[in-house]
Order: structure tokens, then C-alpha cells, then sequence
């Protein structure tokens, strides 16, 4: 049984925010447009291009402030690194720790299909699901415009049987550019809830007193999706990071490991032509309690400059760190005790 701390009071508003939305998909233009059928079609088939990040947000109960849905833009320039996304989270959240679990490129289109992206599925089906919608709006009645619709619901695998359940939808009213997040209150994860859905095989009694919530950014480019030159994907990056001359591993606290943590950290790391990693951010994990130790290790690592000897680009790839969970010890018995 999910803990009914998943469950938001506000589905009736959210029903009829979707119903609007898809209002807009389906009849909003300008007047300019209406008359040009070709350019209706240009837009239902040009695609938006989203990098979702999702957080998580942790705080011990009763420690932090009243977290609400407000909506929060900026130049995705101006977030770079993982360093410029913590320094806005402490201000904007303060007294809640925020770490990375995951990013996704997607294509979006303006129709009634959504991309979607899912955290841990169930053995029975059920996952925590992030639909995004592509809608056209109004804009300036001349210029049309675009939103995007996020929406994060939990899903029972058929949803033909049982309708998923909506936790938070966010029309946004998007430009190219520009970077969207918001923390989906309504999604308040108990210990027992967190483990299932976001950390499996952890231990549950590590997060009881704390307070979990989802946190979703989007990053949106409406012209073209912009990658590095020389992007290596994953099987190039096991192989590249074989080659390393110089690797360190990420520090892992005594404490975590005596409580059972582990996992692994995907950092993005690009390589200079001299061999050295210039810059380094977390791409995906699923142990965000050393996101900062694997990015500061991945900064050291080196490789060979015959890498370059053909091609002077530098490199863009990943660099993986597995930890793998011990056991955790458990307290002697009574009956130990007093032998």
C-alpha cells in the first residue's frame, strides 16, 4: 500500500488544467497562422527539445520552511555546472538538500502523444512517470508560441484498468533557451515510498524522520538540440575510460558504507586535448549522498594524447563509479549479549 502521503488533494484542478492544455494543442493559433495550414503543420511536426533533470529534495522533518509549486526560470547559460545549480537550490530552498538523480534529451512534439519518462517500475507495474505534452499557444497573436506541459503521476502499468494518479501539472509558457523548475509538493515520499520508487536494495530506516520530495527542471531548446562535436555514448565511454592514464576513485564515508549504501554515479566529463578533464557534472545516479565526491574525483582523471593525435576536439564522454552495498551489520541478540 502507497502511503497516503502520495496522494494530492488537488486532482479536480489538475484534471481541468490537462483539459485546457489540450485545448490549446488542438485549437489555439494566431490569426496568421489559422489562415496558413502549411505552417500549422510545420509546428506539429517541428519538435521542442527537452533535457529533463530530475532531484531529489531531503530535509528532516519539521527543519525546513513550507515548500510550494512556484515555477522558476533562468538563461540555461547560466547553469553550467553542478556548483551553479546548488548555489540557486540553497537559496530558493534553504534547509533542504538537493541532489541530482537523473537527465534525459527528449524530443517533444506538439500532438496529443507524450514523451515519457519513468523512475523505478515495480514488479506489479507501478511507477512514478513524467508525461510531457508539447502544446502551441497564442503568443503575441502574431509570433505563435509553445508550451510544455509536464505532468508527474503515478502509473499501475495498465492504465486502461486503473487511470493513473496526477500529482502535479505545469503548463509552461516556453522560449528557447531558458531552464524551467519546480518541486512537485504534492508528491511527498515516505521513507517506505522513497526506497520503492527511487532507491532500491537501500535501507529503509536511513531516511525515517526525513522528509522526500521530487524536484524537475527542463531545459528547452525550440531550434535544434545542441551536443558536443566529439560526443562519445556509453560503450565509447567504457572503452575511453579503460584508457585512462590516471584514475581516482570517489571517497565513500565509512558511515554510508556501515549503513548500506551503494550504487553508482554517471558523471559527463570533458576531456582536454592535453588528456585532463576540464569539467565534470553528474549526469545520473542512484547514490546522490557522493554526486560532489564523484565529480571532484572525475576532475582528476587523465588520459592518454594520442587520443588526440588526429583530432584536435576535445572530448565529451562518461565516466562511471560503481559502489556496491555491503551488508549491514546487524546488532547482536539478547541471548549473544549475555553469553
Amino acid at each position: 500500500m502507497l502511503s497516503k502521503t502520495l496522494f494530492s488533494p488537488r486532482r479536480l484542478r489538475m484534471a481541468l488544467v490537462l483539459l485546457l492544455a489540450g485545448f490549446f494543442v488542438g485549437v489555439a493559433a494566431p490569426a496568421a497562422l489559422a489562415q496558413d495550414p502549411d505552417s500549422l503543420n510545420d509546428l506539429s511536426i517541428r519538435p521542442i527539445f527537452v533535457t529533463t533533470r530530475i532531484f531529489q529534495m531531503k530535509a528532516k522533518r519539521g527543519s525546513y520552511g513550507e515548500l510550494n509549486e512556484q515555477v522558476f526560470r533562468q538563461r540555461t547559460t547560466s547553469l553550467t555546472d553542478d556548483e551553479k545549480w546548488q548555489n540557486n537550490f540553497r537559496k530558493l530552498y534553504p534547509g533542504v538538500e538537493v541532489s541530482l538523480l537523473r537527465t534525459d534529451v527528449r524530443r517533444v512534439f506538439r500532438t496529443a502523444k507524450p514523451a515519457v519518462l519513468s523512475l523505478v517500475r515495480q514488479a506489479d507495474g507501478r511507477e512514478i512517470q513524467i508525461q510531457m505534452y508539447g502544446a502551441q499557444s497564442p503568443g503575441d497573436g502574431t509570433t505563435p508560441g509553445t508550451t510544455l506541459i509536464p505532468e508527474v503521476g503515478l502509473h499501475f502499468g495498465n492504465d486502461n484498468i486503473k487511470k493513473p494518479i496526477s500529482f502535479s501539472i505545469q503548463p509552461l509558457e516556453v522560449e528557447s533557451g531558458m531552464t524551467y523548475f519546480f518541486a512537485a509538493t504534492g508528491l511527498r515520499l515516505t521513507s517506505t515510498d522513497y526506497v520503492k520508487f527511487v532507491r532500491p536494495n537501500i535501507p529503509v530506516e536511513n531516511y525515517d524522520g526525513h522528509d522526500i520530495y521530487l524536484l524537475f527542471a527542463f531545459s528547452v531548446d525550440l531550434d535544434k538540440t545542441t551536443a558536443p562535436a566529439r560526443l562519445l555514448d556509453e560503450r565509447q565511454s567504457r572503452e575511453l575510460q579503460a584508457q585512462a592514464t590516471k584514475a581516482v576513485q570517489p571517497e565513500i564515508p565509512e558511515s554510508l558504507r556501515k549503513a548500506g549504501y551503494g550504487g553508482a554515479v554517471r558523471v559527463q566529463v570533458e576531456i582536454a586535448p592535453t588528456g585532463k578533464v576540464t569539467g565534470a557534472n553528474v549526469y545520473i545516479s542512484n547514490f546522490p549522498e557522493i554526486n560532489a565526491n564523484a565529480v571532484a574525483a572525475a576532475r582528476q582523471w587523465e588520459f592518454p594524447a594520442s587520443l588526440f593525435a588526429e583530432n584536435k576536439t576535445p572530448i565529451t564522454a562518461f565516466l562511471t563509479f560503481t559502489i556496491p552495498a555491503q551488508a549491514v551489520a546487524q546488532p547482536p541478540s539478547q541471548s549473544a549479549t549475555k553469553q
